[in-house]
């Protein structure tokens, strides 16, 4: 039998009627009752609470949201309720939409004599409060939106397959939002973070690598530390590249942060490093870094060859450490080592990435390494 409580709520969420207070009342009453009951009653009542996050009425549609993504974090499914969450998001962007044409036409100008970032996010905030009273519509939307972003995070990191199916819905609003909005464009990294994502890696000294997938590193850095963590697992090195921790930490599991450092263990290049004689560019050689992969960079920006993002690993050129904190709390990670390269496919590869880099260049492309 569903819980009474939210029986009420899915009774009196488009009763207009039922104030706002109210309406919050029942949700208290009925988290209340969550702790004594099953875990079959609390799906239930999830079932039928997850259709009220695409409800028209924006405010509590996102109060359901951040009730339901609530209960997602404390074990129900959100397979079946993204979708309800994706509509109700989307509403809320194209609600916000007046307010953005508005900075877009009044503010964009003004922002490009901005002295510093600081002074930037000043006049834009000052801009949302003054078309927050013009435009009232738009400004409850914005506050709906941000009381739709923590279950956004939980659901879509959660659920895949639907966090794939809903960007194109709201892609367009979203888009125009990052600009103006930080909670858009942290939603716009999350939902286009790679997903089994086809990856060649390659050490180039010691002639080893594999092909694989990866996906749910949000960039470089966490990509690097679980190709540290699966060539130490894929080979036999003499003590493991990375801390236990760290690798749970990378993968999505356990806290986001953990003491230790990642030291860094070599220098990571695209394909467009590698020389005619398929030999990596000098480690001293501080101008190849246009060809590294750099921490803060997105594995999406990694040049791909025939549809795999191409790795190459070479020593590194100095000694560095760095901290590393998993930004998405519930966001999984890790690569799938589909096949080793055997020595013939390894050099197969590094002749046809030489291939690619001679073609490149005699189109007129970026310079390659000589």
């Amino acid at each position: 039998m569903q819980n009474p409580f939210a029986e009420k709520i899915i009774q009196k969420i488009e009763d207009r009627e039922t104030s706002g207070e109210e309406f919050r009342r029942l949700i208290r009453q009925f988290v209340d009752s969550l702790s004594d009951c099953l875990k079959k009653e609390a799906d239930e009542s999830f079932a039928g609470l997850a259709p009220l996050m695409a409800s028209r009425n924006l405010s509590r549609a996102s109060l359901i949201a951040t009730l339901c993504g609530s209960m997602v974090e404390s074990g129900c499914d959100p397979r079946f309720a993204t979708p309800y969450l994706t509509t109700g998001l989307t509403r809320a962007l194209k609600a916000i939409m007046p307010m953005v044409d508005k900075l877009e036409r009044k503010v964009r100008p003004r922002l490009e004599t901005a002295e510093s970032p600081e002074q930037r996010s000043a006049w834009i905030a000052s801009a949302v409060r003054q078309l927050s009273v013009r435009l009232p519509e738009s400004a409850a939307a914005l506050k709906s939106f941000e009381r739709f972003m923590r279950p956004a995070l939980t659901m879509y990191s959660k659920d895949l397959a639907n966090r794939q199916k809903g960007l194109p819905e709201f892609w367009d609003y979203a888009s125009r939002m990052e600009s103006w909005f930080p909670d858009a464009e942290k939603l716009l990294r999350l939902m286009t973070v790679l997903e089994k994502e086809p990856i060649i890696a390659i050490d180039v000294a010691s002639q080893k690598g594999f092909v694989g997938r990866f996906g749910g590193a949000i960039n470089n850095s966490q990509l690097i530390i679980l190709l540290m963590d699966t060539f130490a697992r894929q080979y036999v090195f003499p003590k493991p590249l990375i801390s236990h921790d760290m690798g749970l930490c990378a993968h999505g599991e356990g806290p986001q942060q953990v003491g230790d450092k990642v030291q860094g263990a070599w220098n990571l290049y695209d394909h467009r490093a590698l020389d005619s004689r398929l030999k990596l560019p000098d480690p001293k050689d501080l101008k190849a870094n246009k060809f590294w992969l750099w921490n803060e960079r997105k594995p999406s920006e990694i040049p791909a060859i025939d549809g795999f993002r191409v790795i190459l690993i070479g020593p590194p050129s100095y000694p560095r450490e760095w901290e590393f904190e998993r930004e998405f709390r519930y966001l999984k990670a890790g690569i799938k080592v589909d096949s080793e390269l055997s020595r013939t496919d390894l050099r197969d590869w590094l002749e046809r990435i030489n291939d690619r880099n001679l073609a490149l260049k005699k189109a007129g492309a970026q310079p390659l390494a000589s």
